[in-house]
């Protein structure tokens, strides 16, 4: 028997629906699928202790890429004996996150610690290294590791054979999704993110033919297919917006962002998102974060190749 994963809103931001972690109970303890950042680990530890599982005995944390919002937390959990299972390319920022924390700093000043916290250090004996294909198991649970770049580049999907179906575990890469409503949004975070990588990724998720998806942001799809098709039709929308945008010298960035603002909201209310949630989860801060993954985007694909820094904190939107 593998039951489906309990879902813990981290009540990110104080936003419903905003991130999620996932508990699976396994025969070799409890493992969690994403730890969310640092800023919401009360949260989250009282969620196990409510769900009757000691945070100090989880036995392992499965990220999908290293963001604030998906690993920050992770340390706390490495620190009390829990193994990481993460993409080859974050090992080095989980055991130590100094340039991480420094680069979100610049970024977010004081509000870095409400917003997201800092991450802490993995103990590097904690930190696994999984490569594309990596089968990785917990009693009868077994995550398959997926390589889905376009997000960033050292982004996983996992899948589990669950006993209601085939499921993966997409953090970014199949978007976020305004709750209540099939409508995507999309981080394009700089300094990786990369359309025609992303492309290939849904692609690749959609031919393995997955009976759900879960999403970070936020919870499970139960239309793979549809959802996977709504995403590429946004991507390919929000990425031609950007690009015309940035491209636009003869505006400045805040009316970029307000052109970004009306454009992106109206699509969504077409899509039927209410006023209230437009407000929520269209904000501005996501919108400057796409704007300048699209930027980097233009700068890396018509120049020569820069070493790509693995460490973007690449989070949620926030103002």
């Amino acid at each position: 028997m593998t039951p489906p994963p309990i879902t813990i809103d981290l009540a990110y931001r104080g936003i419903p629906e905003a991130a999620a972690s996932f508990l699976f109970r396994t025969e070799d303890g409890p493992v969690l699928v994403e730890s969310g950042p640092s800023s919401t680990l009360p949260t989250l530890q009282a969620a196990l202790v409510a769900a009757s599982v000691d945070p100090t005995s989880i036995r392992a944390v499965i990220l999908t890429h290293i963001h604030l919002d998906h690993a920050g937390a992770a340390g706390w959990f490495a620190d009390h004996g829990a193994d990481v299972h993460v993409h080859p390319f974050g090992v080095r920022h989980l055991a130590d996150p100094a340039k991480l924390n420094a680069s979100a700093r610049r970024i977010y000043g004081d509000a870095l610690d409400h917003l997201f916290g800092e991450m802490h250090a993995c103990p590097a004996n904690r930190i696994h290294p999984s490569e594309d294909g990596e089968v990785v198991r917990y009693g009868r649970h077994e995550f398959t590791a997926i390589e889905t770049p376009g997000h960033a580049r050292h982004h996983h999907a996992w899948s589990i054979p669950l006993d209601d179906g085939r499921t993966c575990f997409t953090g970014d890469v199949a978007g976020m999704r305004v709750p209540g409503t099939d409508h995507p949004i999309l981080p394009l975070a700089p300094p990786e993110f990369d359309p025609d990588a992303w492309n290939a990724s849904l692609d690749r998720i959609d031919a393995l033919g997955f009976d759900s998806l879960q999403l970070t942001h936020f919870g499970r799809v139960d239309d793979p297919g549809a959802h996977l098709e709504r995403v590429r039709a946004q991507l390919a929308w929000e990425t031609a917006l950007a690009i015309r945008l940035v491209d636009d010298a003869a505006i400045d960035q805040p009316q970029r962002v307000a052109a970004y603002r009306a454009d992106l909201h109206a699509r969504a209310a077409a899509n039927g998102v209410p006023v209230a949630a437009r407000t929520t989860y269209l904000d501005d801060g996501g919108i400057s974060m796409n704007l300048g993954g699209v930027k980097r985007y233009l700068k890396t694909s018509r120049s020569e190749p820069t070493k790509a820094d693995h460490g973007s904190t690449g989070v949620f939107p926030t103002n």
